[in-house]
C-alpha cells in the first residue's frame, strides 16, 4: 500500500562519497562584519572608532531584542529607569571605579567655560567622565529615600548607552566597540534571598537563549583578583561561597576562572562560542557587598544582627528590635552587549533569519500586469495593513510588533522579483495582480518559514494577518516565545471577527463541506479542531480495533504513524463493509465521477477519512503509556514536569477512495508532526497538589490521558510550546488539510514537490 511520508536528510562530512582531491575547499565561517555589510545592518566610521551606526535593517533587529527584552521585565520583577549618560568624577571615585577602572573610561571636558546665573564664567573643578556602566547611578535611586525590607528585591533595568575606551587596536566590529547598549539590570536584595535571585536570574538567561536559539553555552565562576579588588577576604569568600552554592542548584555545568572577577566581587559568566570558535563572555551575574557600603546603602528591617548574616529568627525579643542594613548588590546582563549580542546572531543565522527577527519580513510583489493601477493600489493597501497603518492616525495605536513590509512594484519579470526577494531574504511574500485584485485576495508564499508548507495559497489580506478567531486563545498563551513563526497576533475589530468555518475558502474545504468525512477518533479535542473547519456532515467513527503494535520495536515515529493508519484502515472497511451489506445500489456522483453505493438510510461509502495518534516521548525517547487511572495520570503528569521537556508527536493519516474506476481501491497518505513541550517548574506554581486538582477535572481525564494548552490547563502545566499548538491539543490542522487534497485531487502524484505557480 503506497504511504507519502515527509523526510528530510542531512549528508554528514564522515559519511561522505566524494573524491577527496575533487572537493571544494571548505566554507569559510560567516563573518559578521561582511554579513552586516551585505544585509545592510550596520557600518563603522573612522570618525567615531568603536562606535557602529546601526543602519535601518540593523536597528530592526536592535529593537526587537529590546523589546524581547522589556517584555521579560514583568515576568521576572524588573522596572526599567533612565539615568544620565555623565557623571561628575567625584561619583567614580565613591563607587571606586575612579582608581580600579579609569583607565577604561572616556573623560568629557568643554571647550566653554560653564556660567553662572549671573551670567559670568565660573570654573568648575571637577572633571566628567561618560559612564562606563549603570550600577553607580542605580545606587543613586536606590539611596533617593528610605526603605524597609518589605520592598525587597528592588531590580532596576536600563539600556542607556555604555562607552569604554578599548584600545583601537583591538575593535572589531559589534563584538569589542567603544559605545554599546547592555541590558544592565541591578537586584538589590536581602542576604537571605540572594540564592532565590540568582537562581531566578540563571533561568531568566536560560528562556532567553534558548528562545534566540543560542548555545549550548558554558559557565564559569571567577573569583578574586589577586590585586585590583576592595572589600576584605572574607567577604569575597562568603560572596563566592554564595554563588557556588547557587550554581550547584542549577543543575548545570560549570568551571572556575580563578581570579576573574570583578573588582568589587566575584561574577558567574556565560560564554558563547562564535563561528570562529572564538569566545565570547556575553551574559553576566555578579554578586556584591561593596558598593553599597560605598553609598551607604541601607533598609530597615527587624532583628537587624540575624538579617546581616541571612539568617531566620523566631525570637520574639530579637523581632522587636528594628534596626538598618545593607543590601547585597547583584549586577546583571542577560543579553550583555546588545551589540556584542547582535554579531553573533548575524553569524549564527547567516542570513536565514527566524521571522520574528528577520529586518525583512514581507515583500508584496506585483505581476508584470502590475501596470495596472488597481494593482499598485491594492498592493499599497495590503502593506498599509500589514504594518497597521490602515486606520486613522489619531485612532488607537495598532500593530506594535511594526512587521517590514516592502512592495515591489518594478517592471521586472515575476520569476526575477521573486529571486530578488529570496536572496535579500524576505520571509514572506505575497504576490498581486489582476486576478487577485478581481478576487479581493492575494497569493501567498510561506515556504521559507519555519514549518511553512510549499506552493501558494490565496487568502485575503486580513486573513494572512489575523489568526482564525478559535485559535487566538491557544496562539496567545504560546505567544511570548518568539521561535514562532507565525505572523504576530492583532485582535481583530469586532465587526469583522469571522464566524467559525470561515479558516480559508480552499477547494479542499469546499469538497469536505459537501462530501461525508468520517473522523476515526472520539478525541474530543481533534473534533473541535476540525469542527472549526465549518464541515456540516463530519461524522465520528472511532476504531474498534486493539492496539497491538509495538513501541519498543518501531520506535516512536513508526509506532505513532502505524497506529494512526491502522485505525484510518480499520474505520475504511468497516464503513465499506456496512454499506455493501445494506445497500440498495444506485448509481451517484460522489464528487470524483465514479459510482458510489448508498444503503436503504441514505448512508453511503466514505469520501474520506481521518484518523490521527498522539504520543508523548521522554527525553529519553520513551513512548509514554496512556494512563488507565488517574492515580497512574497524575503520575506520568509528575514525571512531565520534573523532566521539564518531552515531545509530542501526532500522527496523521487520511483514506479516499480512488477516482479511476479501472484502478479501484483507496489512496492514503500520512504524516508525523513534532512539537517539543516545556512544563512548568514545581517551584514556579506546578506543585504535587494543582497537578492532583487538574486530573481530577474534567478535561484532565481526557480519555487520551494527556493534557490540555488551551485555557486554565495550559496556564497551569505548559510553560511554552516549540512548534504547532495545534499540534499538542491532538491534530495538525495544516497538514491535515494537505494530506486530504493529497488523497482526493493529486491521487497519482508521487512526489511531495509542489509546483512553483508564476501568479
Amino acid at each position: 500500500m503506497p504511504s507519502f511520508i515527509e523526510l528530510w536528510f542531512r549528508n554528514c562530512s564522515s559519511h561522505s562519497t566524494a573524491d577527496p582531491t575533487t572537493e571544494l575547499p571548505p566554507k569559510p565561517p560567516a563573518d559578521h562584519r561582511e554579513l552586516g555589510v551585505q544585509q545592510e545592518l550596520f557600518i563603522t566610521t573612522e570618525y567615531s572608532p568603536g562606535s557602529p551606526l546601526l543602519l535601518p535593517n540593523g536597528t530592526r533587529i536592535f529593537n526587537r531584542l529590546v523589546e524581547f527584552l522589556r517584555k521579560q521585565y514583568g515576568r521576572y520583577g524588573f522596572e526599567e529607569v533612565i539615568t544620565p549618560t555623565i557623571y561628575k568624577q567625584s561619583l567614580w571615585e565613591k563607587s571606586g571605579h575612579w582608581e580600579n577602572y579609569s583607565g577604561d573610561m572616556f573623560t568629557v571636558t568643554s571647550i566653554s567655560p560653564p556660567k553662572s546665573k549671573d551670567g559670568k564664567g565660573k570654573k568648575d573643578d571637577d572633571e566628567y567622565s561618560l559612564k562606563p556602566m549603570n550600577c553607580p547611578g542605580h545606587c543613586l535611586i536606590f539611596a533617593a529615600r528610605q526603605r524597609t525590607y518589605k520592598e525587597l528585591p528592588l531590580r532596576f533595568a536600563d539600556f542607556s548607552p555604555l562607552h569604554r575606551n578599548e584600545l583601537s587596536g583591538a575593535l572589531s566590529g559589534l563584538t569589542r566597540v567603544r559605545r554599546f547598549h547592555q541590558d544592565d539590570g541591578h537586584i538589590f536584595c536581602r542576604p537571605v534571598q540572594v540564592e532565590e535571585e540568582i537562581s531566578k536570574t540563571l533561568d531568566f538567561v536560560r528562556v532567553v537563549y534558548s528562545t534566540l536559539k543560542l548555545g549550548p553555552y558554558r559557565l564559569t565562576l571567577s573569583t578574586r583578583p589577586a590585586n585590583h579588588y576592595i572589600g576584605t577576604v572574607e567577604e569575597w569568600d562568603s560572596a563566592e561561597k554564595g554563588l557556588k552554592k547557587a550554581l550547584e542548584a542549577s543543575g548545570q555545568e560549570w568551571t572556575i576562572n580563578e581570579g576573574d572577577g570583578a573588582f568589587y566581587g566575584p561574577k558567574i559568566d556565560i560564554i558563547l562560542r562564535d563561528s570562529d570558535g572564538k569566545e565570547h563572555q556575553t551574559a553576566t551575574i555578579q554578586l556584591d557587598f561593596q558598593l553599597p557600603k560605598r553609598f551607604n546603602l541601607l533598609y530597615h528591617a527587624a532583628a537587624p544582627e540575624f538579617e546581616k548574616r541571612g539568617e531566620i529568627t523566631s525570637d520574639r525579643e530579637q523581632l522587636g528590635v528594628m534596626g538598618r542594613v545593607a543590601p547585597v548588590l547583584i549586577h546583571r546582563a542577560v543579553l550583555g552587549s546588545v551589540e556584542r549580542l547582535m554579531a553573533l546572531l548575524i553569524e549564527h543565522h547567516n542570513g536565514k533569519w527566524p521571522f520574528w527577527l528577520n529586518p525583512r519580513q514581507v515583500m508584496i510583489i506585483t505581476t508584470r500586469e502590475g501596470k495596472d493601477s488597481r494593482v499598485i493600489e491594492a498592493a499599497r493597501a495590503a502593506q498599509s495593513i500589514l504594518m497597521g497603518i490602515d486606520e486613522p492616525a489619531d485612532g488607537p495605536t495598532s500593530n506594535p510588533f511594526q512587521l517590514a513590509v516592502d512592495v515591489d512594484a518594478s517592471s521586472r519579470t515575476l520569476p526575477r522579483k521573486v529571486q530578488a526577494a529570496i536572496s535579500q531574504g524576505y520571509g514572506v511574500h505575497v504576490t498581486i495582480g489582476p486576478r487577485q485584485v478581481d478576487d479581493g485576495t492575494v497569493s501567498v508564499d510561506l515556504s521559507r518559514l519555519a514549518g511553512g508548507e510549499p506552493g501558494l495559497r490565496d487568502m485575503t489580506v486580513k486573513e494572512l494577518f489575523y489568526p482564525p478567531p478559535d485559535y487566538e486563545t491557544a496562539a496567545s498563551e504560546h505567544q511570548s516565545q518568539p521561535q514562532s513563526q507565525t505572523l504576530p497576533i492583532r485582535p481583530a475589530p469586532a465587526p469583522v471577527r469571522r464566524p467559525p468555518g470561515a479558516l480559508l475558502d480552499l477547494p479542499i474545504l469546499k469538497y469536505m463541506r459537501t462530501h461525508r468525512v468520517i473522523l476515526a477518533s472520539s478525541s474530543p479535542r481533534r473534533r473541535m479542531l476540525l469542527s472549526q473547519l465549518g464541515l456540516p456532515n463530519l461524522e465520528i467513527r472511532p476504531s474498534t480495533k486493539p492496539e497491538d503494535l509495538s513501541k519498543a520495536d518501531l520506535g516512536p515515529w513508526a509506532y505513532v504513524s502505524d497506529t494512526a493508519e491502522q485505525k484510518a484502515l480499520d474505520v475504511y472497511a468497516a464503513l465499506v463493509e456496512e454499506a455493501a451489506a445494506n445497500q440498495s445500489t444506485t448509481t451517484g456522483g460522489n464528487g470524483n465521477g465514479n459510482a458510489v453505493s448508498v444503503d436503504d438510510t441514505g448512508r453511503r461509502d466514505p469520501d474520506l477519512v481521518i484518523a490521527a495518534d498522539t504520543v508523548i516521548v521522554t527525553r529519553e525517547g520513551v513512548v509514554l503509556e496512556k494512563p488507565t487511572s488517574e492515580g497512574a495520570h497524575v503520575k506520568m503528569l509528575r514525571h512531565l514536569r520534573d523532566t521539564r521537556s518531552h515531545r509530542v508527536l501526532t500522527a496523521v493519516c487520511c483514506v479516499a477512495p480512488r477516482a479511476d474506476a479501472q484502478h479501484p481501491g483507496y489512496a492514503i497518505a500520512s504524516h508525523v508532526e513534532e512539537s517539543k513541550v516545556f512544563f512548568a517548574r514545581e517551584s514556579d506554581g506546578l506543585p504535587d497538589d494543582v497537578i492532583d486538582a487538574y486530573v481530577r477535572t474534567r478535561e484532565g481525564a481526557d480519555k487520551a490521558g494527556g493534557y490540555a494548552v488551551q485555557g486554565l490547563g495550559g496556564s497551569l502545566l505548559v510553560e511554552k510550546v516549540d512548534g504547532a499548538v495545534d499540534n499538542v491539543i491532538g491534530l495538525p490542522v495544516r497538514k491535515v488539510l494537505q494530506l486530504c487534497e493529497k488523497v482526493i485531487f493529486r491521487q497519482n502524484d508521487t512526489s511531495e514537490d509542489e509546483e512553483e505557480d508564476d501568479e
